[in-house]
């Protein structure tokens, strides 16, 4: 249910749809579009959703925003009615992609809207075909992954048994891409930042050797005591329980047991509330099966993409990939607001967790890449998250049929547009 705030905001911006479609005495339409509203569609909510508001504002910018973590389905929904947002941020550069193919977005390069100087790889991924030739998107916050969360209290976790992890599938928007990550930062740990690369590239096939010895290395520990690990994750959201500060601090459903560590990204602080301080951090190779030394680290982004190029739209668009905008964000936000861009746009931060994550997302003595389902086409991301969920539901370890499945959407999808520079 949308909160009253939000649900004021969709209805004004509803209301000036509805303005703009009919015909207004006195006032040619053409004046109407340009002084509209920017309208901003993103992944925020709650929270985040009022920092990220507080920015905007701060710079008395005219817009309306719309934060869902359905951001995809309601794009998609506004697209094909014709209305979609001037700026839209998510993580799925793969599906920005789609729309650069079709001639939606605006190149930014085109307008300046950002300085290639400040965004190194792998911050910039391109797309295959004529819509590479050009940059559509922009990362304005990004994440570390390939880390373990655990209660600080406790001291750092010599080992993780199956059934002591915390995790959950459930999300609003997209269930399953935990256990995505999961895969994904084996793969990386296991077979390289090069085999990974070409994987989600879409140059290796799911049946692999590396991909079928990495997904059934999770198997085995998802269902090494039975049923157990697999079944919690499959009924609780990554999330937590409403008001339980996260799963590390709130515990899960259906059992008195408290989990000891989590596989989850930088982001996960802001889903543990009150206990965020109470949390710390650590490399994720020595808890994974078959691994033995880092060999890259998993990061994401949210990028961010121009529908509209209007000069009130620039002028948003501009601040929020600058170096002077993202440091506001990050003066602004009460939870660290993490910047890929290299005119140290980090949050300055006497917490010694903060200023650590900020190290490991500069350091490039090992490789950085972007999550890869985030950067796959749509339908093989989904057709990825779908055989996540239903491998945990099945009994046995043999992960081939579900990935034989996601190879035939592969191919089909490779008349699609895929990214490159997915590693830096």
């Amino acid at each position: 249910m949308l909160r009253r705030s939000r649900l004021r905001r969709v209805l004004v911006a509803g209301a000036a749809t509805t303005v703009l479609a009919g015909c207004v005495v006195g006032q040619p339409l053409a004046d109407e579009a340009v002084d509209r509203p920017v309208t901003v569609l993103g992944p925020w909510t709650g929270t985040q959703e009022e920092t990220f508001e507080e920015l905007l504002k701060s710079q008395g910018f005219d817009y309306v925003y719309q934060g869902t973590a359905a951001q995809r389905e309601v794009l998609l929904s506004q697209a094909q009615a014709g209305t979609p947002p001037d700026i839209v941020i998510m993580p799925g550069t793969g599906e920005l992609a789609v729309y650069a193919a079709e001639d939606r977005l605006q190149p930014l390069d085109e307008w300046k809207l950002y300085d290639e100087d400040q965004y190194h790889a792998p911050w910039i991924p391109r797309a295959t075909g004529k819509s590479g030739e050009r940059v559509y998107w922009v990362p304005v916050r990004v994440a570390l992954k390939s880390i373990v969360w655990y209660r600080a209290a406790n001291g750092r976790p010599e080992s993780v048994g199956a059934g002591e992890w915390c995790v959950g599938m459930g999300d609003d928007g997209a269930a399953g891409w935990p256990g995505s990550d999961w895969f994904e930062d084996l793969l990386l740990q296991t077979a390289g930042a090069k085999t990974y690369a070409r994987w989600a590239r879409g140059e290796l096939e799911w049946t692999d050797e590396a991909v079928v010895r990495a997904w059934t290395a999770w198997g085995t520990l998802m269902k090494s005591e039975g049923t157990g690990p697999a079944r919690w994750a499959l009924l609780n959201d990554y999330r937590g329980a409403d008001d339980a500060n996260g799963l590390l601090f709130g515990g899960r459903v259906e059992t008195d047991e408290w989990c000891v560590a989590e596989h989850q990204g930088s982001f996960a602080r802001d889903l543990y509330g009150d206990a965020a301080g109470r949390a710390d951090y650590t490399p994720s190779t020595p808890y994974l099966p078959g691994t033995t030394v880092p060999r890259g680290r998993e990061v994401s982004g949210d990028f961010a993409a121009l529908f509209d190029d209007r000069k009130k739209t620039r002028e948003v668009f501009r601040f929020l990939a600058s170096a002077e905008g993202q440091r506001a964000w990050a003066r602004t936000s009460d939870a660290p607001v993490y910047s890929a861009n290299a005119e140290r746009g980090m949050p300055e931060s006497e917490k010694p967790v903060t200023q650590r994550i900020v190290r490991d997302l500069e350091d490039t003595a090992l490789p950085r890449c972007l999550d890869a389902s985030d950067v796959m086409p749509p339908a093989v991301r989904d057709a990825f998250y779908n055989a996540v969920l239903q491998y945990l539901a099945a009994d046995g370890l043999d992960p081939l049929p579900w990935l034989r499945n996601v190879q035939k959407v592969q191919e089909f999808e490779k008349r699609r547009p895929w990214m490159t520079g997915i590693c830096g």
